[in-house]
């Protein structure tokens, strides 16, 4: 059986930082107890590179048939990996990393994102789906 990591990496709404995190945390552990789920994490881009609020969210699974049997459980309620809007086909934003919109942001720009995402609160900006191929932990 190959594990799977699944990641998903958002910008929480300016104005809602903190809630965002809270709510990414509460929602990992709301997962307990769904067959194959291991855990997760959240974490906060702390070099400065990307937008203020940079979130990503890890979710780990011990295998991909057991993340798949997850997304049918929630594709239905409000979640931070699905749209609150159901009919709402948006890709993920995540070009505006690399697009110059950061550097306009930095500059005082507003950060032109939509935040449809966990109750508004996220807006997605990338996701993988992921086989592990190759773990390596240190021996302390």
């Amino acid at each position: 059986m190959t594990k799977r990591r699944d990641l998903f990496i958002f910008v929480a709404d300016p104005e809602k930082g903190d809630e965002a995190r809270a709510y990414l945390s509460d929602w990992l552990r709301e997962l307990d107890g769904h067959p194959g789920y291991l855990g997760g994490a959240v974490l906060r881009e702390s070099a400065g590179e990307l937008f203020d609020n940079t979130l990503v969210l890890a979710l780990d699974f011990e295998s991909t048939e057991a993340a798949r049997a997850l997304w049918p459980k929630i594709e239905n309620t409000v979640n931070p990996l699905y749209p609150d809007d159901k009919s709402d086909k948006s890709p993920d934003q995540g070009t505006a990393f690399y697009d110059g919109t950061a550097k306009a942001v930095a500059e005082g720009a507003p950060l032109p994102l939509k935040f449809t995402r966990g109750n508004g609160l996220l807006a997605r900006m990338l996701h993988i789906h992921a086989e592990a191929v190759d773990e390596f932990a240190t021996a302390s």
